[in-house]
């Protein structure tokens, strides 16, 4: 793995020292060996697969360094670049002003290229993420207890697993983890925004038996990764012109959802809820810190 010698400022700052950085490159190992099979290496090279490659990068390094749910904005190679936004156009956000990146982002000359794509695709799950703290909270740590150990913390849905058997992580945190990790497995070989979207999903189907779809799909259709995304035509760099989709599924509309029903590699659902934190509880500050960057 290359970190790079950064030399933005005196003296000069090896990127070996910034944990986001690192963190973003070990994951390419991750993400490369589960997206089409680990025979495959090379679903994640160009386009928009490609800027999943980069972008489940920013991602899983975001989440590992997320340990207070109060900080709100997360910058990648801050102290390596000595920017605010560190070596992104914006910090991840949940705030349009802080990040306005949508999925016709990928339209723009700027965007072409796979870091940029990827913070798209970074700040589309970092929504997702944040929306399923909202509803299930946050776990401090994303480690699971020792296989046989008991189950202390609750790491685990208890109630999924008296209903399933099944052990699956009860915080949104450490659920928005494993959703993302099974829905690489998923998807194709040079998967789209699109495909990687649906896989997730499926994946929720899959291991909660559809309980968050409407929370998923409300994330997606923020930023504009909606049902009715799709990619139209051909352009001259390649690709097609990115058509954004803001809504989300009928049953999803209003209150209550009933009976989500993941897709079958094509759309999908979302909602919504309150964030707890036990003790220290409350709604997340809009004020927004940039995360220590090592």
């Amino acid at each position: 793995m290359r970190m790079y010698v950064w030399t933005a400022q005196q003296p000069y700052r090896d990127g070996d020292f910034e944990a986001g950085i690192v963190l973003h490159e070990y994951s390419h190992g991750l993400s490369t060996r589960l997206t089409g099979g680990p025979a495959n290496s090379g679903c994640l090279g160009w386009g928009e697969a490609g800027g999943q490659g980069e972008g489940a990068g920013d991602w899983l390094a975001t989440m590992i360094r997320m340990h207070d749910p109060n900080v709100t904005d997360y910058s990648m190679g801050e102290w390596a670049s000595g920017r605010k936004n560190g070596i992104r156009f914006f910090r991840y956000s949940r705030n349009m002003t802080e990040n306005p990146s949508t999925y016709k982002y990928l339209d723009k000359p700027g965007y072409w290229g796979v870091h940029a794509q990827g913070e798209v695709y970074a700040e589309i799950l970092f929504e997702m993420a944040n929306d399923l703290i909202d509803v299930h909270g946050f776990h401090p740590t994303l480690f699971p207890p020792p296989f046989n150990s008991t189950d202390a913390n609750g790491f685990y849905s208890e109630e999924i697993l008296q209903k399933t058997g099944k052990r699956v992580p009860a915080h949104g945190n450490t659920l928005a983890l494993q959703l993302v990790i099974d829905g690489m497995k998923l998807q194709p070989c040079r998967p789209s925004f699109v495909n990687a979207r649906d896989a997730i999903l499926t994946a929720d189907q899959a291991l909660t038996g559809g309980d968050n779809q409407c929370t998923l799909w409300k994330s997606f259709a923020k930023r504009g990764l909606g049902p009715g995304a799709r990619v139209v035509g051909s352009t001259p760099w390649g690709g097609g012109v990115h058509e954004e989709d803001f809504d989300v599924p009928k049953k999803c509309r209003g209150g209550k959802h009933e009976d989500d029903r993941a897709p079958k590699p094509k759309p999908g659902k979302p909602g919504r809820g309150e964030r707890q934190f036990g003790d220290r509880q409350a709604q997340r500050g809009r004020k927004g810190r940039a995360a220590a960057a090592v």
